[in-house]
């Protein structure tokens, strides 16, 4: 695994929230990586109207690496 982001809808109908936190433990224990969650209220799996949240998401973590560099 590499350092990234994962954005999931609250609201996701095919990746349920214990998949979800499954995923972030298990990633939490791989060495130098470091993998930031973030979830998007009342979003469902493709964002369904969420999309100005999910390009926000995107974004935020784009300009925080970016200021990392």
């Amino acid at each position: 695994p590499i350092s990234g982001t994962i954005i999931y809808g609250k609201n996701d109908e095919l990746v349920s929230l214990e998949s979800i936190l499954n995923l972030k433990k298990r990633l939490s224990m791989q060495k130098n990586i470091d993998v930031k969650f973030d979830q998007i209220s009342n979003a469902n799996h493709f964002y369904k109207n969420k999309e100005k949240d999910l390009s926000s998401s995107i974004n935020r973590y784009i300009k925080d690496k970016s200021t990392i560099i």
